[in-house]
């Protein structure tokens, strides 16, 4: 192999094509950062005093704007990783279209001035692929993400809607969502009302071709698990209990003595078939407004329920 076949690629192409790439993602970080500390030195905040009530899935509404951030992300970095791969394979391509085509050999190459440089670039193309089949990968899983969250913030909305109906308002029951726990969860929905408490977890799943002789609309419970036309769920009744543990604990030492609290699974746009009677109950948003709360009898008054109502405002 002659100096004139060595492949056109030195150490200053491989040095500005990592230090570009890092540039560019180092930029929009520092951006970031300086935005971010404006803000801080400007001392910027909302002009309400007063805190605003979560609205119906802001916890998700929250996390959707991470995933869109950290998507965005790892979408730069496969792209820059992509961007090193051409890089590299272009260089490389002389030195393979010769040991193709049989012009030398590798013995040829290892004894040539400039085979750590091969070496080099081919360990940055290898780096470089691996780089960028992650960044795919958790991009895909971030999309993924994002979709189940929209489909669960569109399920928490469908109940907060359903909630909303003047009837539940007439028969003086009030509906908060999004309350943050004691930790990074929350409860989807609480109603207060003449009937007790009612802890709400929704449940939001898709709708696919049936897997088991079940019809694709339907949704079976037996008090442990929520059967689905493609699928299992057997977490949400432990969830559901949990939840309702939390708020007996939280309203303790200031509700009214004997004030129930009714753990339930709202499964919006099912139609839910319970065999026996269980301590959860699961049921979609329609009959929840109108068949479950204004079900109940009134034992508990306004003025009774107005520590409750103010303090879960509060939270």
């Amino acid at each position: 192999m002659t100096q004139s076949e060595a492949p056109g690629f030195g150490s200053s192409q491989v040095i500005g094509i990592v230090l570009g790439a890092g540039l560019v993602l180092a930029a929009f970080a520092v951006l970031a950062w300086l935005k971010r500390r404006s803000r801080t030195a400007r001392d910027e905040r909302p002009p309400q005093r007063t805190k605003i009530l979560r609205p119906p899935g802001y916890s998700l509404m929250s996390r959707i704007d991470q995933l869109a951030e950290e998507f965005t992300l790892a979408v730069m970095q496969a792209v820059a990783a992509g961007a090193i791969l051409g890089l590299a394979g272009s260089g490389l391509y002389p030195l393979l279209e010769g040991l193709l085509l049989r012009r030398f050999t590798f013995a040829q190459i290892w004894a040539h001035p400039q085979s750590y440089m091969l070496l080099s670039i081919a360990a940055l193309g290898v780096s470089a692929f691996a780089w960028m089949i992650a960044s795919i990968v958790r991009s895909a899983k971030l999309h993924d993400s994002t979709r189940n969250c929209r489909f669960g913030l569109r399920g928490e909305q469908a109940v907060a809607e359903a909630l909303a109906d003047p009837t539940l308002a007439t028969a003086g029951y009030i509906a908060f969502h999004d309350v943050p726990g004691d930790g990074s969860w929350n409860v989807d929905h609480i109603v207060v009302g003449p009937g007790g408490i009612f802890v709400l977890e929704t449940k939001t799943r898709s709708r696919r071709k049936p897997t088991r002789d079940q019809p694709d609309h339907e949704v079976w419970f037996d008090g442990k698990c929520l059967q689905f036309p493609w699928c299992y769920d057997c977490d949400s009744v432990a969830q559901a209990e949990r939840n309702a543990e939390w708020i007996e604990r939280f309203i303790s030492g200031f509700a009214p003595k004997g004030l129930p609290v009714h753990p339930v699974i709202v499964v919006p746009g099912w139609y839910v078939k319970t065999e026996g009677k269980h301590s959860v109950k699961a049921m979609n948003a329609n009959y929840l407004v109108t068949g479950y709360l204004t079900s109940f009898e009134r034992r508990f008054s306004q003025q009774q329920l107005q520590t409750v109502i103010r303090r879960l405002d509060e939270r």
